[in-house]
């Protein structure tokens, strides 16, 4: 459902071809918080066209490339978006951590290797933090709104994350991890 979202709404700002769809998704870092497999986009893009939610507004023929086709959201693909987005607003999510699984069973766990694994997490976490904040700074004051709520949650979720992960080192450094309840 997101990547249909992605594509109608992207075609809402205008006509592309799917490369250029997948080159806004990466200048936007939606990367980093929408999954996709490699092919998706293209299998949507079909399956979109097929609903009759798009169209082909042009094919680009050039001798020196393959030919590249343009398409356009129709008017029933307008009301397929606002229904999408409507979904996707009220979607919920179980959030399901990483580390929730090693977290299990970390009181069997070798105390130096938890506590090795928790200062390399640490750091990364630290750096992600940092580069979120580059991000904001360079580019967060004139994104859309939107876009400005999606990195102002992810420096929140990051920041977070970081106080969890040092209050779990602190345990580590005490042995409690490693103690009979």
């Amino acid at each position: 459902m997101a990547i249909k979202l992605v594509i109608l709404g992207l075609l809402m700002e205008g006509d592309k071809h799917p490369y250029e769809i997948q080159q806004v998704m990466h200048d936007r870092n939606m990367d980093q918080y929408i999954k996709m497999a490699k092919g998706s986009l293209y299998y949507a893009v079909e399956q979109l066209l097929n609903k009759k939610l798009i169209r082909v507004k042009q094919v680009v023929t050039d001798q020196t490339r393959p030919d590249k086709t343009i398409y356009s959201i129709t008017h029933e693909g307008k009301e397929a978006f606002q229904q999408l987005l409507k979904k996707q607003l009220q979607a919920e999510s179980t959030h399901f951590h990483p580390m929730y699984t090693a977290l299990a069973f970390i009181h069997l766990g070798d105390a130096s290797h938890i506590r090795e694994a928790l200062a390399e997490r640490i750091s990364h976490t630290k750096m992600q933090l940092e580069m979120l904040e580059r991000v904001y700074k360079q580019f967060g004051v004139h994104a859309p709104k939107g876009s400005q709520a999606i990195m102002e949650n992810a420096h929140e979720l990051c920041k977070v994350e970081l106080k969890w992960l040092q209050k779990l080192q602190e345990d580590a450094e005490e042995g409690l991890f490693n103690q009979e309840c």
